[in-house]
């Protein structure tokens, strides 16, 4: 088991603490921010997290900052993880990047391809063969029907329906 260390912990870096824990897979699960008393250090003080008993999550809703932090831990040849929630159905043919979630009661069907640093939100759908490029925040409940490409860093609004392109 490895320890977890999530970047970020305001509201969403709370929810994928909650969801690690729920898994059982981490020795340990702590914080690094730059503005909260219940982190262990601050994001310049990365490095010295950096081993081989560590993986690491951007929890932070911002989706460029999350892909900028993301590429950052790559370039320290960290091991970031990608998580998805038990209630949470993801077709074994969907192909998922990393650094994602997908949320409890979302669903990402058949051959649908969810790219790096992507948030797939409580029941939220990414129907079948879908590909959401790197960054893209999908907000609970919103439906990206069938056969649609959504752009990198594209927030689709809770609730929303993407039609065919």
């Amino acid at each position: 088991m490895k320890n977890l260390y999530i970047l970020g912990a305001g509201g969403f870096g709370h929810v994928i603490k909650d969801m690690a824990e729920q898994c059982g897979k981490y020795t340990k699960i702590c914080f690094l921010d730059d503005n909260s008393d219940e982190a262990v250090g601050k994001l310049s003080d990365l490095p010295k997290f950096v081993d081989t008993d560590s993986c690491f999550f951007v929890g932070l809703g911002n989706n460029s900052i999350r892909l900028e932090l993301i590429n950052k831990l790559l370039c320290l040849n960290c091991e970031v993880i990608s998580l998805i929630h038990s209630s949470a159905y993801v077709s074994p043919t969907a192909k998922l990047g990393i650094g994602c979630c997908v949320l409890p009661m979302a669903v990402v069907n058949t051959d649908s391809v969810i790219k790096d640093g992507c948030i797939i939100n409580c029941g939220s759908i990414v129907d079948h063969n879908c590909i959401v490029n790197e960054g893209v925040h999908v907000c609970m409940n919103a439906v990206i029907k069938a056969n649609n490409e959504i752009a990198s860093l594209t927030k689709i609004e809770a609730c929303c329906v993407v039609e065919r392109a």
